[in-house]
């Protein structure tokens, strides 16, 4: 077994029951939870890419794991298809979305099959760092060297969307 990592997993949907199908995400993951759990609360975000499709639920979680990230990228990938995710193009809506962001402190490129960490478009991503920042605001981006909390800021100062609805019953 490999060390113990905290990991942090962007989960997101916008075909309803966008809460229900959050639920059923954070159930996986947490079946292979080694403990440490924490997640943000649940925003109401706009779609990347196409205007024509819903808004988005979109959750950070985080927990320690300890089988590696190629393992884990598979677990997730696995799990979107138990979920009823469906092959869709890129930035298309989808039933449930579940992004490795961050694997401890792992700077890893498996490119084209295998995981990248931390993920690419995680520190550019206001729907990341807003829920990242309300569960670890401390963490350090291992590849930038920031925290969080001063990657949201830079965000915030880039005129990037990032005041997002928090919402109260995620249970449509």
């Amino acid at each position: 077994m490999e060390s113990l990592e905290r990991v942090f997993i962007a989960l997101g949907s916008n075909i309803r029951p966008r809460g229900k199908r959050l639920a059923e995400a954070r159930a996986m993951l947490q079946k292979i939870s080694l403990g440490g759990w924490k997640e943000s609360p649940i925003y109401e975000t706009p779609p990347v890419g196409p205007a024509d499709q819903g808004f988005f639920f979109n959750q950070v979680v985080s927990f320690w794991y300890g089988k590696g990230p190629r393992k884990l990228l598979h677990y997730l990938k696995g799990a979107e298809l138990f979920l009823g995710r469906r092959p869709r193009g890129h930035w298309e809506e989808r039933e449930i979305d579940m992004d490795l962001l961050y694997y401890g402190e792992l700077l890893l490129d498996d490119r084209p099959v295998g995981p990248v960490v931390p993920h690419p478009l995680a520190a550019v991503r206001g729907f990341v760092m807003v829920p990242m920042e309300k569960i670890s605001p401390d963490f350090c981006d291992p590849l930038l060297g920031k925290p969080i909390k001063k990657i949201l800021d830079d965000l915030k100062l880039s005129g990037s969307e990032v005041d997002f609805k928090e919402v109260e019953m995620a249970d449509e």
